[in-house]
């Protein structure tokens, strides 16, 4: 069963949130949509490493819905169930498939034939393509901060929601740390990293959403020696006040 499935379940049970939800259907790199809706949206990829026939008659989606898969197995689910798209093709990865949603789409449904708690649906808006694009662009940032990317820099400069966590008084939390010694304006590139950082820290009582601009010329205040990413208890991310002016000669 894909790890998504499971976040799936839990979310249906009460035990996981829409952070996390979002997160796994971001994440996951095998999912299955109908090929009529891949070739439009893919013009330049034409072969898949699986393609699932689907019978000629039988349940199709409605004009403006996707109907989007984890796995093949849930494909046939859903030709057991009477359903008829021509065929299924996958597996692509989640930010391929959410990223390129556009508003001829006017609903999602996950899984529409399998168990009920592994299926999901949203309908699609303006504010849910906003939603979803920060969302990648956020994760695109922990890729490029994992692997010490070359476009790294840009990428921190163009990211304008960076989730910043604030004290009782509306500031900015600070926090000292050892390497490189210094005082460390906290900064997350998704809210659920916030989110499980909050419940560490009962100093956290709110959060600012920030631009990269606003967010690195808060290293150049007294007392504050840069910026940490998405910091964990094993570990994160240390922008030094140089780095930081780094990337704001980035911003156009």
């Amino acid at each position: 069963m894909p790890v998504v499935t499971g976040v799936l379940a839990d979310y249906a049970r009460g035990e996981a949130s829409e952070s996390d939800v979002v997160r796994a259907l971001l994440a996951h790199d095998g999912w299955y949509a109908p090929m009529l809706w891949l070739d439009e949206t893919f013009p330049d990829r034409k072969v898949y490493d699986s393609m699932i026939p689907t019978p000629a008659l039988g349940q199709a989606p409605a004009p403006g819905d996707l109907w989007l898969f984890t796995d093949a197995g849930q494909v046939d689910a859903a030709i057991q169930a009477g359903a008829a798209f021509a065929a299924a093709g996958g597996p692509v990865s989640g930010v391929d498939v959410f990223g390129a949603l556009t508003r001829n789409v006017t609903e999602i449904r996950v899984n529409p034939a399998g168990p009920g708690v592994h299926g999901w649906s949203v309908g699609i808006d303006d504010a849910v393509l906003d939603f979803l694009a920060r969302w990648i662009s956020a994760l695109q940032i922990e890729t490029a901060l994992n692997d010490s990317a070359e476009d790294l820099g840009m990428r921190l400069a163009a990211f304008e929601h960076y989730v910043v966590p604030v004290d009782d008084t509306g500031r900015p939390r600070v926090v000292a740390l050892l390497k490189p010694p210094g005082n460390y304006v906290m900064a997350f590139t998704a809210p659920d990293l916030y989110t499980a950082h909050q419940k560490r820290d009962p100093g956290v009582t709110g959060a600012a959403d920030m631009s990269a601009a606003t967010l690195f010329q808060l290293a150049d205040y007294d007392g504050v020696d840069g910026v940490v990413l998405d910091m964990k208890e094993s570990d994160s991310f240390i922008l030094p006040q140089d780095l930081c002016d780094a990337v704001l000669k980035l911003i156009g």
